[in-house]
């Protein structure tokens, strides 16, 4: 939980400071609702957020850095994500692992499952009935 408010705070602190200083970059591509693939100042730190509702720049980190491959239905959310080294080594990106993440949108609480290997993902897919999601957001795995 700690960890969500922290991400709340920075990604709150850093759209602030985007949008009255102009000091660093930042974009974001909607996938559904209120969820965005999200990034402040380095495209390597790019993630999934949820917007918080009624919000006019905070969001709730959701998956970590970094994100390159998303599809969804009205139901889920499902993502590809390599892990970084973080903020203070710069967010070197490991592209030797892959990550998966599958995100409930009817779920108000723990409503994402992972990080998961291939065989997992692919096993609760098979179990949630979303085998037909497409990863039709990508990214390219190095920015």
């Amino acid at each position: 939980m700690n960890r969500i408010i922290q991400l709340t705070f920075i990604l709150t602190i850093g759209f602030s400071l985007t949008s009255c200083f102009g000091l660093f970059d930042s974009g974001s591509d909607r996938i559904t609702g209120n969820y965005h693939v999200l990034w402040i100042d380095l495209q390597e730190n790019q993630g999934i957020s949820e917007q918080i509702e009624g919000s006019e720049g905070a969001y709730i980190g959701l998956v970590p850095e970094y994100v390159f491959e998303v599809g969804h239905d009205d139901n889920f959310i499902i993502a590809k994500q390599h892990p970084t080294s973080g903020f203070h080594s710069g967010y070197q990106i490991n592209t030797e692992v892959t990550n998966y993440y599958i995100i409930d949108l009817n779920s108000k609480k723990d409503k994402v499952i992972g990080p998961l290997s291939l065989s997992t993902f692919e096993q609760l897919r098979k179990k949630l009935g979303i085998s037909k999601i497409e990863f039709d957001m990508k990214y390219p795995e190095i920015p």
